[in-house]
């Protein structure tokens, strides 16, 4: 039942700024409201089969193509909006920047002993290129002139998207239940307040 009622919420939200994007994208004719929108609703169409099924048959899937396909592929339309609003020169942060492919390699290993081994790299690929790119956006940004800033926040919200996608993953091998005492729904919970706190990030990068 928490299952439940966490997945609707989050389909509500994530229809509604999906909505909200390609109406913008088609008034303001800019390509990362688009490239936005896309991300809503592919990752909006992952969390519906989780729920059909789940509704259908009392159960989470088993591991599907169909809703891990639309979440990697929102992950990748996530991916071409930070690398439109944000470059990243990694060559004068590769001290840090390194780091993120050893964590997400390490943590990719560990997440082997519980699930499958395609899903996991695929995951752990698409993980490090966004918050390669994102930290490394938010490096170069840092000295820039306020006015030139305004997509920190979205950088910000990726990488909080990113943590809570680990919290969430790191959570579901260590506790089981159907109810708020297990941490992994609290972390679910925090990502779909990440998922719309985009828009608002959004809006004020493009206006910048």
């Amino acid at each position: 039942m928490t299952e439940s009622v966490i997945n609707i919420v989050q389909l509500v939200i994530t229809g509604f700024c999906a909505a909200v994007c390609f109406v913008r994208a088609i008034i303001s004719w800019k390509r990362t409201w688009l490239q936005l929108g896309l991300f809503y609703s592919v990752f909006f169409f992952g969390d519906l089969y989780w729920q059909l099924y789940l509704t259908f048959y009392g159960e989470t899937p088993p591991y599907s193509f169909i809703p891990y396909l639309c979440w990697y592929s929102a992950d990748l339309f996530l991916l071409m909006l930070v690398v439109t609003h944000c470059p990243c020169d990694w060559k004068k942060h590769a001290e840090i920047l390194w780091l993120i492919p050893v964590f997400t390699a390490a943590m990719c290993v560990y997440y082997m002993t519980f699930g499958d081994y395609i899903s996991n790299l695929i995951a752990a690929f698409l993980m490090c290129c966004l918050l390669w790119r994102s930290i490394g956006g938010l490096a170069y940004l840092h000295k820039k002139p306020p006015g030139e800033k305004s997509a920190r926040l979205l950088l910000v919200f990726v990488v909080l998207f990113c943590v809570m996608e680990y919290a969430a993953w790191t959570a579901s091998c260590f506790f089981e239940g159907d109810t708020l005492k297990n941490p992994y729904y609290w972390f679910d919970i925090l990502q779909t307040a990440v998922l719309f706190l985009f828009l608002p990030a959004q809006r004020k990068a493009v206006r910048r």
